[in-house]
């Protein structure tokens, strides 16, 4: 038998050169993730944060800084995340195809409801705002694009599992934390597995103050020439425009637009 021979010291330095960059690689997406929880933070807070010396968060932000996805305040010394990662979010967004053509049925249901309008995606067992047309109304929404959230608490979250295949749509469920938002959000992954067959009955789903109290929203899914479930659609009014009438002639009208839009992309109900 031939015994196995050690690694030479060069390569040796090349393995220890590569598992300190993959090390600098993580530390560098913990930061950004760090930061992304907090209004600002000094470097003895990042180093805290990672578990690293002061000196090499501080070494660490430089360099971030110095390539704009970081930048630091003046006034308070702390590091923040900078307009690089803007410019990078924005060119995620941008190679979203189901934007364009999702935009003029979205710009049809602003038109006929004056109300908040959100498209959405399912992305890491997460709902993703992508898009949104805001209502001309003085009370709006506080929603945002890139805002992402657990898909048990919405309209375009339940709308997009009811018609998930079911061991996506229960591996889903079942790595949820199920956040309770409001005194009507569903905690139980029971209670909401039976929900979602009546949404997938109506093919459409309804928000009412789940999320956020005094806002209610009904959504319906967004499916491709395959039948994969790719994005959703939503209507959103506070209650105060939005009754439980009203919020079930929302779920009809966007049900249909969204049938329009998936039939333009090649879907075939069966």
């Amino acid at each position: 038998m031939v015994a196995a021979s050690s690694p030479s010291p060069k390569e040796n330095a090349v393995n220890n050169t590569s598992n300190g960059g993959m090390r600098s690689v993580t530390q560098v997406l913990r930061t950004l993730d760090y930061l992304a929880t907090c209004s600002g933070a000094g470097v003895t807070e990042v180093a805290k944060a990672l578990g690293v010396h002061k000196s090499t968060a501080s070494r660490l932000l430089a360099t971030m800084r110095s390539e704009g996805y970081v930048t630091r305040s003046d006034v308070t010394g702390k590091y923040s995340l900078g307009i690089r990662i803007v410019e990078l979010a924005q060119a995620k967004l941008d190679q979203f195809d189901i934007r364009s053509y999702a935009r003029p049925y979205m710009e049809e249901l602003s038109r006929r409801t004056d109300e908040t309008i959100h498209l959405a995606i399912l992305e890491q067992d997460k709902l993703v705002y992508v898009d949104k047309i805001d209502t001309t109304h003085l009370l709006v929404m506080r929603s945002r694009i890139g805002y992402r959230i657990s898909p048990h608490c919405t309209a375009l979250g339940k709308t997009i599992l009811a018609i998930l295949p079911k061991d996506d749509r229960d591996a889903i469920i079942q790595k949820t934390e199920f956040q309770r938002f409001t005194p009507n959000t569903i905690t139980d992954p029971a209670a909401l597995k039976e929900h979602l067959q009546q949404v997938a009955a109506q093919g459409f789903a309804f928000d009412d103050e789940e999320h956020e109290e005094g806002i209610r929203c009904a959504a319906a899914p967004i499916q491709d020439h395959s039948g994969s479930i790719i994005g959703a659609i939503s209507i959103s009014a506070p209650i105060t425009r939005m009754s439980k009438q009203r919020m079930e002639e929302m779920g009809i009208l966007v049900k249909d637009v969204c049938s329009r839009l998936s039939t333009s992309l090649g879907y075939k109900a069966r």
